[in-house]
């Protein structure tokens, strides 16, 4: 079944629809609370109190076809309520996809790969609020210039500058990273 007739159930409080629109966009709504709070547990909360917003005020939705951007909408709303109000609670947890095991090649690249995720979070982390949200709606959750606008209620062009402030931030932090950890390396070969 189509997003669109999904939606118009929920619309007419069909509770089956909510699980079924649920399963479409749990894991992109959990990874993105996550990236914007930091904390597993704040997150799982985001995106139950989020799809609980959506089951609510699904009537007020004219257009179904704009589903995605109006849930982010809220998604992003109540995570910046969220945001800022728990310090993380858990170590770093990889949420990206784990490599295979088996060998210790495989090993090595997956623990490079973990640092690599790591480091790049903890950068993202340290941009404002509104840079971190465009960085992660852009290349997390993969939504359109145009998309994050609606998102976040601003021009395409504020979407734009935000996206290249941020980039630039990321650039510059992770390239101070790599010449620290390099002097370090350096420091220890004398």
């Amino acid at each position: 079944m189509n997003e669109a007739k999904i939606v118009k159930k929920i619309q007419a409080g069909d509770m089956n629809a909510l699980g079924e629109i649920f399963e479409i966009y749990k894991d992109q709504a959990f990874k993105y609370s996550y990236l914007i709070t930091g904390n597993k547990f704040t997150s799982e909360d985001i995106v139950q109190e989020t799809f609980i917003k959506c089951y609510l005020s699904a009537k007020s939705l004219r257009n179904v076809d704009q589903f995605k951007s109006w849930f982010f909408k809220i998604l992003t709303r109540i995570a910046w309520k969220h945001a800022g109000k728990d310090k993380k609670a858990l170590p770093l947890e990889n949420i990206f996809e784990k490599a295979d095991n088996n060998s210790i090649e495989k090993s090595i690249n997956m623990y490079i790969k973990d640092q690599e995720a790591e480091t790049l979070h903890a950068e993202i982390e340290h941009l404002d609020l509104k840079q971190r949200t465009v960085i992660v709606l852009f290349y997390f959750n993969e939504l359109s210039v145009k998309e994050i606008a609606k998102v976040m209620g601003c021009f395409e062009g504020t979407v734009k500058s935000r996206l290249h402030s941020a980039r630039k931030k990321l650039k510059a932090s992770l390239l101070n990273n790599e010449d620290t950890r390099y002097e370090k390396i350096k420091g220890c070969e004398s």
